[in-house]
């Protein structure tokens, strides 16, 4: 069993890759103020589309898709069952992490740096060395995003997901595991309802710290679209559990997306590649996306 593996991963096809440089805080700000604090969100009407499932049976795995539009307030759903079980969140936590860091100025902006300790760590060799928050976002370095977790501490932690109404917000399992062994769980419909308070500004955080947070999360974006997005990747009890959580952009329109596809233990490097071809694929199908995103 590859340990890394089951922590976390950023590692997606070169072409995924976010495109755009980081912008610097007071590009956020700026974007922030011009969207303004937090706009009314629609009613949301959930119809379940089994469409989707034609997908995960092609790919051999348990899927759902959850794909809600921030506009009319429509929800999607591929399995109304799948959509409400609550699993470890892995690296998807690392956007809530970013913003409680941002916003209980343990980390000042996407330039704020963490030095590396040393440690050789299995997994990607972009993790073993000194990054700043932009990069151990973009790179979903663990120890990174480990010692964050850290300086705020447990007690502002669970305050700030209580806050957040994220998932069951229980930091069981040790500050600096909880969201990768512990006790915390999210569902897919849960994400897109963070997803979409984070995009409405309507979450107790600074709105210069969600513009700069969702403007990390970019991986692919051109005129008139942009896709946003994080990738998490865990196991436990015999399930490998992939993640594929963000917003998506298409002119006027906005929609906050979860995808989570799960296989046995034993096919976890499968889901990689897997979770993001088949986001797109969905967000593609939906509308959400042209289909020259990602490609």
């Amino acid at each position: 069993m590859r340990r890394w593996l089951g922590l976390a991963l950023f590692v997606v096809p070169a072409c995924a890759r976010p495109a755009a440089p980081v912008a610097p805080p007071a590009v956020a700000a700026v974007a922030a103020q011009a969207r303004g604090a937090e706009s009314p969100a629609p009613a949301v009407v959930e119809r379940v589309d089994a469409s989707a499932q034609e997908l995960f049976a092609a790919a051999q795995v348990e899927g759902v898709f959850v794909l809600r539009s921030l506009t009319t307030g429509e929800q999607i759903v591929s399995d109304a069952r799948l959509a409400g079980v609550g699993e470890l969140p892995a690296s998807t936590f690392k956007i809530p992490n970013a913003l409680i860091a941002l916003e209980r100025g343990v980390l000042g902006g996407a330039d704020a740096s963490l030095p590396w300790d040393g440690v050789e760590r299995e997994g990607p060799r972009e993790w073993n060395r000194d990054h700043t928050l932009a990069s151990a976002l973009r790179d979903s370095t663990v120890w990174f995003f480990q010692e964050v977790a850290r300086r705020v501490g447990p007690e502002a932690m669970q305050a700030s997901l209580k806050a957040f109404a994220y998932g069951n917000a229980d930091i069981g399992g040790g500050i600096d595991r909880f969201w990768l062994s512990g006790q915390l769980r999210i569902s897919p419909r849960e994400q897109v309802e963070f997803m979409s308070r984070l995009h409405r500004r309507a979450l107790p955080v600074a709105p210069a710290h969600c513009a700069l947070v969702e403007h990390m999360l970019t991986r692919a974006q051109a005129p008139g679209w942009s896709w946003r997005g994080k990738t998490g990747l865990t196991e436990h009890d015999g399930l490998a559990v992939g993640w594929l959580v963000g917003l998506a952009e298409r002119g006027p329109s906005t929609w906050a997306y979860a995808l989570m596809i799960r296989t046995p233990e034993k096919e976890l490097e499968r889901l990689i590649p897997l979770r993001v071809d088949l986001a797109r694929r969905l967000l593609v199908r939906f509308g959400a996306l042209p289909e020259a995103a990602g490609q």
